[in-house]
C-alpha cells in the first residue's frame, strides 16, 4: 500500500524536499537492517555533504529508530521534538531545524508532518506503526543501492587522489634533483613545475602534467643515461676466474651483504616511528621560543610522548568501527597516516584543523587521536557532541603533556572484548 508523505504548509518547499517526499511514497522498498543503514549513511555523509551538527543530528535520529521499522512494510519514522534534539546536540533549535532540512534535501529523509506540527508515533501491541508523524528515513531505504555505489566510487576517488598526491611529491623531487644536477638547463623546468603545482587544474590532471614533465626532464637533462648494449655479438668465450673461497679478512668481515641491506631496509620501515621518539622531551626544542617567550616543544618529542606506549596492534584492536567505516585497516603506521584524510572527513573536521593537529603533534599521533575520536563518536554519539572540537581538545592535552591515549585505547579494546563475550 502506498504511504502518503505530507509536508506542512508552513514549510518552504524546495525541489529536494519534493523529491524526498516522492521517495517516501514508494511501494517497493528494499529490506535492510538498522545497523547496515546507519553505517552506510555515515560512510556516505561526505558524498551527501553532511557534516558537523547535521551529522550529529542524523546519528541521533538513526539511533532512535526501531530496528523492525527498517524491514518489510515498516517505515522508519522518528518522533522527537526540535527542542529535545537541541538539548542533545547543545545547539539552538534553529540550527537543528536547518540540520533536519539538510537531511531531507540530501534525499535520505522526508518530512511526515501532522496537522498540528507535533511529532508522535502510535503503535499496536505487535509494535507496528498505526499512525506516525516525524522524520521518515524511507528515502534512505529506497536509495540503498545508489548509496552503496556512491560510497564505493567515493572511496575509489579518495584512493586515486591519495596516489596522485604521492606521485606529484615523488616526481617533483625527482625533477628538482635533475635540475640540481644540470643547473645550466634547469630554469625552464623549474618554472614549469612551479606553474603546474600552483595552478588551478584538477589533481588528476596535475599529476599527468607532472609525469609528462618528469619524462621530458629525463630525456633533456640526462641524455647520456641510455641503456647499455647488452648484445652478445662479438663476445669471446672466456671462462671467468672466480674464487669461491675468499680469504677471511677484517675488511671482508665488516662488509655488509645485500641480504643484510634488504633486511635492514625492512627494519627501517618498522622502526621509522620509533626513531622519531628517541628524543627526550627535555632535550627537544632547545633555543626555540614561541611569540609569548615560552620554549617551544619539538613535534617529534610530543609524538613520542603520545605514542610511546601505543602500538599499531592496539589501535587496530581498539578501533574496529572506525576501520569498518573508512574501509581501511590500521596494519602499519604508514597506513594509519594515509587514513588521516578520510578519518577527518568522517568526523567533519576541517582541513585547517587537521593540518594544525599534524603540525603540533605529528602525523601519526594526530591520526591515532583522530581514529580514537571517530571510534568513540560511533559507539556513543551522545558522549561526543562535537567530534571536531573533541579532537582539538585532545591535541591541546597532548601539547600540555596530559594526554593518556594508551588508557583510552585500552578502554575501547576492553569494552569491545567484553561485548563480544556476552
Amino acid at each position: 500500500m502506498t504511504e502518503a508523505s505530507t509536508v506542512a504548509s508552513f514549510r518552504r518547499i524546495t525541489p529536494g524536499i519534493v523529491a524526498s517526499a516522492r521517495l517516501a511514497m514508494a511501494n517497493d522498498v528494499p529490506d535492510t537492517t538498522k545497523s547496515e543503514m546507519a553505517l552506510l549513511l555515515k560512510k556516505a555523509a561526505p558524498v551527501l555533504g553532511i557534516d558537523g551538527t547535521t551529522y550529529h543530528v542524523m546519528d541521533i535520529l538513526l539511533g532512535l529508530s526501531r530496528a523492525d521499522d527498517w524491514k518489510g512494510a515498516g517505515r522508519p519514522v522518528v518522533a522527537i521534538s526540535n527542542a529535545k534534539l537541541a538539548e542533545y546536540t547543545m545547539r539552538s533549535e534553529r540550527t537543528v531545524i536547518r540540520s533536519i532540512r539538510r537531511l531531507v534535501e540530501a534525499g535520505i529523509a522526508a518530512y511526515r508532518d501532522s496537522s498540528t506540527g507535533r511529532r508522535f508515533v502510535y503503535r499496536n501491541e505487535a509494535g507496528e506503526v498505526i499512525s506516525g508523524f516525524g522524520i521518515d528515513f524511507t528515502p534512505a531505504r529506497v536509495r540503498v543501492d545508489e548509496l552503496r555505489q556512491a560510497v564505493v566510487e567515493y572511496q575509489k576517488r579518495l584512493a586515486a587522489e591519495l596516489t596522485a598526491k604521492r606521485d606529484i611529491a615523488r616526481l617533483s623531487r625527482a625533477v628538482e634533483d635533475l635540475c640540481v644536477a644540470y643547473p645550466d638547463a634547469a630554469a625552464d623546468f623549474r618554472s614549469e613545475l612551479a606553474s603546474i603545482c600552483q595552478g588551478d587544474s584538477l589533481l588528476l590532471d596535475r599529476v599527468t602534467e607532472v609525469r609528462e614533465l618528469h619524462e621530458r626532464a629525463i630525456t633533456t637533462l640526462s641524455p647520456e643515461h641510455v641503456p647499455f648494449n647488452m648484445t652478445c655479438e662479438g663476445d669471446i668465450d672466456v671462462s671467468p676466474n672466480i674464487n669461491t673461497n675468499p680469504e677471511s679478512s677484517p675488511e671482508s668481515r665488516n662488509k655488509r651483504t645485500r641480504s643484510n641491506e634488504r633486511e635492514d631496509s625492512q627494519l627501517d620501515d618498522r622502526s621509522a616511528v620509533e626513531r622519531a621518539f628517541e628524543k627526550k622531551p627535555d632535550e627537544a626544542g632547545v633555543g626555540q621560543q614561541d611569540p609569548t617567550g615560552f620554549p617551544q616543544r619539538d613535534v617529534n618529542a610530543i609524538q613520542g610522548e603520545v605514542l610511546g606506549s601505543v602500538s599499531v596492534g592496539l589501535l587496530k584492536a581498539a578501533c574496529p568501527e572506525a576501520q569498518s567505516m573508512i574501509a581501511m585497516q590500521f596494519d602499519s603506521w604508514a597506513s594509519l597516516g594515509r587514513a588521516g584524510e578520510t578519518l577527518r572527513r568522517m568526523i567533519g573536521l576541517s582541513e585547517a584543523g587537521w593540518a594544525d593537529g599534524r603540525n603540533k603533534v605529528g602525523l601519526y599521533a594526530a591520526a591515532a587521536i583522530l581514529a580514537t575520536v571517530l571510534e568513540k563518536s560511533i559507539r556513543d554519539p551522545e558522549q561526543i557532541s562535537r567530534p571536531g572540537g573533541y579532537f582539538r581538545a585532545m591535541i591541546d592535552r597532548a601539547l600540555d603533556g596530559k594526554l593518556n591515549l594508551e588508557r583510552s585505547l585500552f578502554g575501547l579494546a576492553d569494552h569491545r572484548y567484553g561485548q563480544s563475550e556476552k
